[in-house]
């Protein structure tokens, strides 16, 4: 009996070796899966990396783009704002010049200008008449 002992024995350490056996077999082919997914995971790592460079580049090239074109731009608003400020002037100007005239109508240098007016206005009239006269010439 104690061969058939032995026996069963060394028949239960066979069925553990060949299991071990598949099992080991099994976690290598699953390791050498994982390998190659693993190597492809870090194939296209690095092509998203360099990527990702490419994309960095090019957007700090954009970035310096916007800053120079705001750097030549800031001139062109400054001188909008001076156009601004100089208009404001000339308006304030042109009101209190105006405010001015209104509470007195003898302002120096409105006299001459008031006078090249009024004969500017007869020059037309006499013009005009004379017009009139030279049609009514024709017409008779």
């Amino acid at each position: 009996m104690a061969y058939i002992g032995l026996l069963l024995i060394a028949i239960s350490v066979l069925i553990v070796a060949i299991y071990l056996s598949l099992l080991l077999t099994k976690s290598s082919n699953l390791l050498l899966t994982v390998m190659g997914t693993v190597k492809g995971v870090e194939a296209e790592l690095d092509k998203s990396i360099e990527q990702l460079y490419g994309t960095l580049n090019e957007t700090e090239q954009l970035a310096t783009d916007v800053q120079v074109k705001l750097a030549a731009t800031t001139p062109l608003f400054s001188s909008i704002e001076n156009i601004g400020r100089s208009s404001q002037y000339l308006s304030e100007e042109i009101n209190k010049r105006t405010r001015q005239f209104e509470e007195d109508g003898s302002l120096p240098g409105t006299e001459k200008f008031v006078q090249a007016i009024q004969y500017g206005e007869f020059g037309v009239q006499v013009y005009d008449s004379w017009q009139r006269g030279k049609k009514s010439l024709k017409n008779t």
